[in-house]
């Protein structure tokens, strides 16, 4: 399995108390609509419950732990975003230093540094691999291939040769068509990274603003409380929390007016 993507971007983060593994991660990860990439991090944890490889049975590590290394791959599974957690945490005993490694089940937060690239010009997805840890699905249904060209007509159709003709100068070889990946795909090509459209002056483009209400894809029917044209701060109309968003990777429908609501409507989709 190899892939070679040309457009890539950084998201840097800090997850602090109270927030828990993965619950937090995976939030940040669907806000910054991350689909395929890579994350590492490293910080300080509690009352991490950890499997080691091939076990089934889960470890409870009560205390604080360090992170010395924490990172995984990124992509999809029934849909929603996941990401591996595969870490090696220290801690120090009656016995000296003791570390610990496998795969985090659940943990608490105490200070989390994460960095993650992402991919956005493909699609990845995860399954669960050898031993039972998950990696990157190399069972994804390649591009289809290219048609074969057509043969040529039979030497008694074809007219008469014309004369020669000075042989052209030599052109430097195209180069090769890059490989389609097994696991990284998309029908048709996956198109680059999805940039805003310019507007012309006499267009007005019209974007949620503060008071209006949007219907976004994973939180649902939110408020819109900041917007500064890049991104949005929403109100879930959940449990009444903030999250920030951005519309770089967001389709904007406008939509009907809501019965009783002094602002615009409009619905937020990922845009792929």
């Amino acid at each position: 399995m190899t892939v070679t993507t040309s457009n890539a971007r950084h998201v840097l983060f800090r997850l602090a108390e109270p927030a828990r593994l993965p619950d937090a991660l995976l939030g940040t990860l669907r806000d910054e609509v991350v689909l395929a990439g890579w994350m590492r991090a490293s910080g300080i944890l509690q009352d991490v419950r950890v499997r080691a490889l091939g076990g089934a049975a889960v470890r409870a590590i009560a205390g604080s732990v360090q992170v010395v290394a924490l990172e995984g791959s990124i992509g999809l599974s029934q849909g929603d975003v996941t990401c591996g957690l595969r870490a090696v945490l220290a801690r120090e005993t009656d016995t000296g230093l003791e570390t610990i490694a496998g795969e985090i089940v659940e943990a608490r937060v105490v200070a989390l540094e994460v960095f993650v690239t992402a991919f956005d010009d493909v699609t990845a997805t995860r399954q669960a691999g050898v031993a039972g840890v998950w990696l990157l699905d190399p069972s994804a249904s390649p591009a289809a291939a290219s048609p074969s060209p057509a043969a040529s007509p039979s030497p008694a159709a074809s007219p008469p040769a014309p004369a020669a003709s000075p042989a052209p100068a030599p052109s430097e070889p195209k180069p090769a068509a890059p490989k389609p990946s097994p696991t990284f795909s998309a029908p048709g090509g996956m198109p680059a990274r999805p940039v805003r459209p310019k507007v012309e002056e006499d267009e007005e483009q019209v974007y949620p603003d503060a008071g209006d209400v949007v219907e976004h894809f994973a939180f649902g029917r939110c408020e819109v409380v900041k917007s500064d044209g890049d991104r949005l701060h929403l109100r879930l109309g959940k449990d009444g929390r903030i999250k920030e968003i951005a519309l770089e990777m967001l389709k904007v429908t406008p939509l009907p007016p809501v019965e009783g609501a002094t602002g615009n409507h409009f619905k937020l989709d990922r845009k792929l």
